[in-house]
């Protein structure tokens, strides 16, 4: 309230001030004016008094004979008196006064150049022996047309100095007048004007703002404006639910509301801005696009776009999981055709008990290892899974060992979940063991603490970096090769967000190859979510 009484009174007073300066540079040029007008019409007085005089004959006839008499001091004296004039001066064609009110300066020349003895007739403006005063000069003729003399009459400005003083207190009595009610009028109209420009202000902004708010939380996309404080300047419904935040963020800095991480990473702008970037969080896989808003050169915020990618990350775990059973059929395929190749020349070099045999080896192999991991895990979707990574392990040149001691029926991870996990390791292991002197993964499945089963990856690879090790499952970290248009470092992410997702937990360190430890409960959590 304090704050805007004291700007009313501001606008109140620079009102005053404009209309007082107005006020006053107006009666300032009035009276200028005035007076410039009241100058020229007392000059115009006086050349015509001059003209007057200088048109009477007696006057020409007695600058001719010298006025013996002295009669022209009177006759000027007298003009003057009935005309108001200041002096009447009458000089002879050599500008010797022979009339002037102080009697002194008769016969003293005019000062000054005298242009009226050269024909001409003129007014001016100057300070003579009288004071200041507006006078005419014009010539003497006599009757053959010769200069004889001259006639100066002036009107001292002492005289109009009154009239422009009562001209001036008049314009300072309606002035103030004048400033005072137009102040009146001024502010009523103003008021007036004002709340009913408010009012259509307010009417057009409120229109404006449920259009856009109404815009802005239709859309299917999270959308955060942001100042170049990085303080949430606006954030919608859909970003509230991604991010899993209330509306009370605006006005806070984004560091405050979201931790640490790759995430805040990108909505501060710190990776490459405009790109759109993938994120997991613990809830979402997150599609992210950060662009700044510049003007005139200068950085006044950024806006940042967020697309829920879950389903589509679901959709492409479903599609890795397709592709591995191809990778597995095409790898069973490649090794049933190289047995059969194998057992057909046996047979064409009529070697049939060693061809018996070696039938009877390979089938003996596989079905007791299908056999195996059919009882022992009593989980088909696992079992197929892990019978196929074999495959293509062998095809790889990597030993895939299998020590299945526990079932993994009652896990609380769902099928699709499982086979992320259990995939994901076994690739990542073969892929850092394949082409090396010893290439050997190891996984087993086994008790852990009470309600909870282990499932342990070791590979005789290369190891994790040290001296964090945990740094492989954060979003975006990859020891592989950047390929245009994939996002790198998602499966280990993923698999940690899965196993966190229902309570379990997912470490790794380094021994002869790198070794993971999955820690995941037998039964379903209240937080389990499928990702």
């Amino acid at each position: 309230m304090h704050k805007w009484r004291s700007t009313a009174l501001k606008v109140v007073t620079n009102r005053t001030l404009i209309v007082l300066l107005a006020a006053v540079v107006g009666m300032v040029l009035t009276f200028n004016v005035s007076r410039h007008v009241q100058d020229n019409q007392f000059r115009e007085r006086a050349l015509t008094l001059a003209e007057t005089v200088a048109a009477v004959p007696q006057v020409a006839t007695l600058i001719e004979e010298g006025d013996p008499q002295g009669l022209l001091q009177p006759l000027a004296a007298k003009i003057a008196k009935e005309t108001g004039a200041a002096y009447v001066v009458i000089a002879d064609n050599k500008g010797i006064r022979l009339t002037h009110p102080n009697p002194a300066n008769i016969g003293l020349r005019i000062d000054g150049p005298l242009l009226a003895l050269q024909g001409k007739s003129y007014t001016t403006l100057n300070n003579g022996s009288l004071g200041r005063s507006a006078n005419g000069k014009t010539p003497i003729y006599n009757s053959n047309r010769v200069i004889v003399g001259l006639v100066s009459a002036g009107f001292l400005t002492s005289k109009f100095t009154g009239e422009t003083s009562y001209l001036r207190e008049a314009f300072l009595l309606y002035g103030i007048g004048l400033i005072i009610l137009g102040l009146f009028l001024a502010e009523f109209l103003s008021r007036r004007f004002r709340d009913k420009r408010i009012d259509a202000e307010l009417q057009s902004t409120r229109v404006k703002y449920q259009e856009r708010e109404a815009m802005l939380h239709a859309i299917n996309e999270g959308v955060i404006t942001l100042t170049p404080q990085k303080k949430v300047l606006l954030i919608n419904d859909e970003a509230m639910r991604l991010l899993r935040v209330t509306d009370a963020v605006v006005g806070k800095s984004i560091d405050e509301v979201l931790p640490q991480g790759r995430l805040l990473d990108l909505l501060e702008g710190e990776t490459r801005q405009g790109d759109d970037e993938s994120v997991l969080t613990e809830n979402f896989s997150l599609r992210v696009n950060y662009r700044p808003v510049r003007q005139m050169g200068r950085e006044i915020g950024a806006v940042i776009t967020l697309r829920d990618r879950t389903e589509h990350v679901g959709l492409m775990r479903e599609l890795d999981s397709v592709k591995n059973l191809t990778d597995a059929l095409r790898a069973q395929q490649h090794e049933y055709a190289n047995r059969i190749h194998t057992l057909n020349g046996l047979l064409e070099l009529k070697r049939y008990d060693e061809a018996s045999d070696y039938l009877g080896e390979i089938s003996e192999l596989d079905a007791d290892l299908a056999e195996h991991l059919s009882d022992k895990i009593a989980n088909p979707t696992i079992t197929a899974l892990l019978l196929a990574k074999v495959v293509i392990a062998r095809e790889k040149g990597v030993a895939l060992s299998i020590d299945a001691q526990v079932s993994l029926d009652d896990l609380a991870l769902d099928g699709n979940a499982q086979v992320t996990v259990v995939g994901n390791l076994i690739d990542n292991a073969i892929d850092a063991t394949a082409g090396t002197s010893k290439a050997a993964v190891t996984i087993s499945f086994t008790h852990g603490r009470p309600g909870y089963k282990l499932i342990r990856v070791e590979d005789s690879g290369t190891g994790l970096p040290e001296p964090n090790p945990e740094v492989v499952f954060e979003d975006g970290f990859s020891t592989k090769q950047a390929t245009s248009g994939v996002h790198r470092g998602l499966g280990l992410a993923i698999v940690s967000r899965l196993v966190r997702q229902v309570d379990g937990s997912i470490s790794c360190f380094n021994r002869d190859g790198a070794v993971f430890v999955v820690d995941i409960p037998t039964t379903p959590t209240s937080n389990a979510e499928s990702a």
